[in-house]
């Protein structure tokens, strides 16, 4: 929550949470928007929470690298690996970072970095072109 309110006006504009259950035989819609209600979190756009068939979401976990090696280890849902999958989708960068063991300012400070032409991050738009030599024609 504090992260979201650290962002301030750019919450729900350019930068979105999506929280994903990890117990989706339990985790309904209903549930989740119970909880989200409980938080106040559906008060400001930009913040979905996903469930779905739970096979669905296994390969969602571990697509998105939210999975242990160990299978006994991963099988216990209490111990989630807790990443914070962070991203500017237009230019392709993406991170994960330790969510669990960072303040919510340091949380922010990443999500800030991301934006295009801060901490000195080149864009598309700002890294110079090198300019082609015109070849000479022949009998000029």
């Amino acid at each position: 929550m504090k992260v979201r309110d650290n962002m301030g006006e750019r919450f729900g504009k350019d930068v979105f949470f999506v929280s994903i259950t990890l117990m989706p035989e339990q985790d309904s819609p209903a549930v989740l928007t119970k909880f989200a209600n409980r938080y106040k979190i559906l008060e400001k756009p930009g913040w979905t929470f996903v469930t779905g068939r739970p096979r669905d979401i296994e390969l969602l976990r571990r697509r998105l690298g939210f999975s242990y090696i160990d299978r006994e280890l991963d099988a216990d849902r209490t111990n989630h690996i807790r990443l914070v999958l962070v991203g500017n989708e237009p230019f392709g960068w993406w991170g994960t970072l330790p969510g669990a063991d960072m303040s919510s300012n340091q949380l922010t400070q990443y999500l800030k970095w991301m934006e295009p032409g801060v901490s000195g991050m080149k864009t598309p738009q700002t890294i110079p072109m090198k300019k082609k030599k015109k070849k000479a024609k022949s009998g000029e």
